[in-house]
This record gives structure tokens, C-alpha cells and sequence, in this order.
């Protein structure tokens, strides 16, 4: 398998996780908006905490930062929240599937790289590292 293959796959397996993911959103978004699960903030307060910072905002609706919203997936407003961390670890998918197809092409360097890219995505996605004004 060349290059070109490999970057067709991944583009096919990026394009049909974007479609997995977007059908996802919109089932996460109709289980909110008719409030099949009840939300952890009550819609019809929504707008009496729109103005507000977000750090007084959060002190008002009692909502945790980071990764405490997983605790919280029983909430519809906190489940619309799932779709959007698939979406954003779709990249590290393709990439962990195409680290697989270069090793078994005895391409061992675009392998660690793939690796290298998986790593720094995952240590960016932790909160680890905490960086600028927020």
C-alpha cells in the first residue's frame, strides 16, 4: 500500500466518522430539546445566565470544569457534549488506524510519527497542559 492509498483511507475514514459523529449530534441534540432526560440547567433559565462571564456563569448554574461533564451525561444538556468529544478524537482515530497500516508496510518512521502526532493529541486533549487565559 502506498502513500496515496494510505491518504485515502484515512480521508474515507475521517469523512464517514464526521457522518457517524454528525448523526450522533443531532440524536443528542432531539433527546435535549424535548427534554427526554432532563437538562442539569433548567432551559427556561438559559436566558437569565446568557450575559454572564463564564466564571460567574458557572458559579450560578453550579457547573464543574474540565472533564467532570462525563459525570453528567445523564443531563441532556451534558450529553449534547459526547458527539462534539467524538468529533474531536476522530483525528486521533484515523491517525491510530493509519499507524497500524505503515508498520505492517515496514514504514516504521511515518509509524512513530503517527504515534508522536497521537501523543501530542492526547496530552492536548488531557488538560495537562495549561496554557494562556483559561
Amino acid at each position: 500500500m502506498d502513500i496515496c492509498e494510505i491518504q485515502l483511507f484515512y480521508s474515507v475514514l475521517l469523512s464517514r466518522l464526521a457522518q457517524i459523529g454528525f448523526v450522533f449530534l443531532l440524536i443528542t441534540f432531539v433527546l435535549y430539546l424535548f427534554g427526554i432526560l432532563g437538562n442539569y440547567v433548567p432551559r427556561h433559565l438559559l436566558p437569565q445566565y446568557w450575559g454572564h462571564p463564564l466564571h460567574q456563569y458557572l458559579n450560578l448554574t453550579q457547573v464543574k470544569t474540565g472533564w467532570s461533564w462525563l459525570h453528567e451525561l445523564h443531563h441532556g444538556d451534558f450529553l449534547n457534549l459526547l458527539p462534539i468529544a467524538f468529533l474531536a478524537s476522530i483525528t486521533i482515530i484515523c491517525l491510530a488506524t493509519i499507524t497500524i497500516r505503515f508498520f505492517r508496510n515496514r514504514e516504521p518512521l511515518q509509524g512513530m510519527i503517527a504515534i508522536l502526532e497521537i501523543i501530542v493529541l492526547l496530552i492536548a486533549a488531557s488538560g495537562l497542559l495549561k496554557a494562556g487565559g483559561h
